[in-house]
């Protein structure tokens, strides 16, 4: 079966916005743009994953997605409307996992074909960081804080733990556990 893989990214004025104090607004956009290519970059390089969307007010210049609008009604609001409008798997993967690899989602989307569907959470084990839907079962998708616990008790999901579907940068100290690795420097 083939994959449908999105990747939401906010406007620039509104990303990263909890890095303030140690990024200046040009800088967020320039770390946010590099780990949104570097992700659908990774994507690419999955055999299954036949189609990957960018899902954005704007299109982002020099990457290998296909632009869908985001029209404003909110991230859980427009995945709705994306999944609706999709046939067959679906993976949604957020644009800040600078650690990605492609065995990460190769792990996530067998998991996701094993039992249905598969999440990755934050390395806080709060947020979700990635889902696959393979089952087209109906989901009320729920990011923001809490999400992970949200979306794991819809159904049954397996759990898949990995360095690269962990590590989101979305406060100070997760940057600084970022450039500490050295495949985020060499990636980036």
């Amino acid at each position: 079966m083939s994959w449908t893989a999105v990747v939401p990214l906010k406007a620039a004025a509104a990303r990263k916005t909890r890095l303030a104090s140690v990024l200046a607004p040009e800088a967020r956009v320039v770390l946010t743009d590099r780990m949104a290519r570097h992700v659908i970059a990774v994507l690419r390089q999955v055999r299954s994953i036949e189609r990957v969307l960018l899902l954005s007010p704007v299109p982002l210049s020099a990457c290998d997605a296909e632009w869908i609008e985001d029209r404003g009604a909110g991230l859980n609001a427009e995945l709705a409307r994306v999944y609706a409008g999709l046939d067959g798997a679906l993976l949604i993967v957020h644009a800040d996992l600078p650690l990605l690899a492609t065995p990460d989602i190769s792990a996530l989307l067998a998991a996701a074909e094993n039992s249905g569907r598969a999440i990755a959470s934050d390395r806080h084990g709060r947020g979700t960081n990635a889902i696959a839907l393979f089952d087209r079962q109906p989901i009320v998708f729920a990011f923001g804080p809490g999400s992970f616990l949200n979306h794991a008790a819809q159904g049954t999901a397996t759990r898949v733990r990995r360095s690269g579907l962990s590590l989101d940068v979305d406060f100070p100290d997760d940057l600084a556990v970022a450039l500490a690795t050295q495949e985020f420097l060499q990636a980036h």
